[in-house]
């Protein structure tokens, strides 16, 4: 009990009040000594790293304020103390001439292992800190470098100095290339990338027989790698399944929280886009297995982690690829009938991917009559939503309008016009919901004397509603007649 006493007190004490002064902008040097007296000469910090605090420090040519000024240092700037003063540090660094900066513009470590150890603390405590997080990851490079000189290194603090720099580059720099971090522009702006140099590091030390615990520090490891792998999305079908196998792999071993939720979201958005192709390649059993397996791994996720909504996301996504499968049935060719009084009309989608065709038929005794809809175009209609309306003269489907898309559209089948898309020609709800990332509509169907067609839309950001909305709209017009998430009643009323 002691002993973690003086654990305590060595560790946490000195993190706690240089947390203090670092977030008041006004550090001084940390000497790893008793306060000081007045005077550094019996101090013997000569050698140590020093760091500098501030987004800017000057250096300058000698001891003085008023001394002309070499070079301005953006803060994080890793310097060799020569010579302390009661107020100036003699420094060098990389490229830059020798000179003198305040002391209460950097913090200082000696050569030592407890110093070393400081490194870590505070990179640590400054790490999820925007302003100071450039300072964090400089501090965190140089510890795991000492580590390393020392024969000792140590897996978790490269981890943590690769969530850092990471982080870095997501929030826009600095983009230091002793950091690994560099950027990159194009007509969407400028991006910040991380060569991932830690996490690779971290990798190669864990690799045999390890502990738990060190499996954790792996897994987080392997997920900066993969970060870094698929910085942008895969376009292919090959390059997504590549990289969902990569996530889903992670997911189904890993144990670690944060992990999980890091794996959960690219899993989820990697999967839409494989669901999407796999029903264009009229691969339905693939398109289950993928829907089973997101699904187990969302249950795994929120077992992990029930506080947290990575795990109802992941599982709104499997039902989205569930949506996408609809009866199971090809996406095309599908056909719809509707006969009365001795008059038959047939409604079918067929044809090629990126050609399909929407084509009536209609017999009336030996008189047969087909006519191509040109302007209403099917691109992915989700199988068996096929709708036609009892009186022949309207049809509604479901159209797969994107990964996470699945949208209600309907059009005439008296006239050649375009498959006009629900949402846009009504106001209320359905408006709204088309704005929103993930968009699962469903068709209940037709009223009796076709003048009016019901469906049911989900729409999320992050995580579903408790219940979808159910919609009526005219035919005729697209106009909202009528919306409910608990009235069905009403709803079923109107569809009669």
């Amino acid at each position: 009990m002691k002993e973690m006493a003086q654990d305590f007190a060595r560790i946490l004490v000195p993190r706690i009040l240089i947390a203090l002064i670092l977030s008041m902008g006004i550090a001084g040097a940390c000497t790893y000594a008793a306060a000081e007296t007045g005077s550094t000469a019996s101090i013997s910090i000569s050698g140590s790293d020093a760091f500098t605090t501030p987004r800017e420090a000057l250096l300058r040519e000698k001891p003085s304020r008023d001394a002309r000024v070499l070079a301005k240092l953006p803060q994080g700037s890793r310097l060799t103390v020569i010579e302390a003063r009661d107020r100036y540090l003699r420094v060098e660094g990389k490229g830059l001439p020798t000179g003198w900066i305040a002391r209460e513009v950097a913090v200082v470590f000696p050569q030592d292992a407890n110093a070393t150890r400081e490194l870590v603390i505070i990179g640590r405590a400054f790490s999820d800190n925007d302003t100071h997080r450039l300072l964090a990851a400089c501090l965190l490079d140089r510890a795991a470098q000492r580590l390393r000189e020392a024969k000792t290194p140590d897996p978790e603090v490269e981890v943590l100095l690769g969530e850092t720099a990471e982080e870095l580059a997501v929030t826009g720099g600095p983009f230091r290339a002793e950091l690994g971090l560099s950027e990159k522009s194009d007509a969407t702006g400028t991006r910040g990338f991380y060569d991932a140099a830690a996490f690779k590091r971290a990798v190669d030390l864990l690799d045999g027989t390890i502990t738990v615990e060190q499996k954790r520090v792996r897994d987080r490891a392997q997920a900066g790698l993969l970060r870094a792998q698929f910085r942008e999305r895969p376009s292919s079908l090959a390059g997504l399944v590549q990289e969902s196998n990569a996530w889903l792999g992670l997911l189904e071993t890993s144990d670690e929280p944060e992990v999980l939720r890091s794996a959960a979201d690219r899993v989820g958005e990697a999967s839409l886009g494989i669901g999407r192709y796999l029903l264009a390649l009229g691969k339905l059993e693939d398109l289950a297995k993928l829907e089973m397996r997101v699904r187990e791994a969302s249950v795994r996720v929120q077992g992990a982690s029930p506080d947290t909504p990575d795990g109802r996301r992941l599982a709104s996504r499997a039902a989205i690829l569930h949506a996408m499968r609809g009866d199971g049935s090809p996406s095309f060719p599908q056909e719809v009938k509707i006969g009365a009084g001795g008059r038959e009309r047939s409604v079918r989608i067929d044809g090629k991917l990126g050609a399909l065709a929407l084509t009536v038929e209609t017999r009336a005794g030996a008189t047969r009559e087909t006519l191509p809809r040109k302007a209403a175009v099917p691109i992915l209609p989700v199988p068996g939503s096929l709708r036609i309306s009892p009186d022949g003269r309207s049809v509604a489907w479901i159209e797969v309008a994107g990964p996470s898309q699945l949208v209600p559209v309907m059009t005439s089948l008296e006239r050649d016009e375009p498959a006009r898309e629900v949402a846009f020609l009504s106001s209320g709800r359905p408006l709204r919901d088309r704005a929103l990332a993930h968009i699962v509509g469903q068709l209940t169907g037709f009223s009796k004397d076709g003048q009016r067609l019901g469906l049911s839309i989900e729409a999320w950001n992050s995580t579903p509603g408790p219940s979808p909305r159910y919609s009526v709209v005219s035919v005729a017009t697209g106009e909202l007649l009528f919306e409910t998430s608990s009235d069905m009643k009403s709803f079923q009323r109107l569809l009669q």
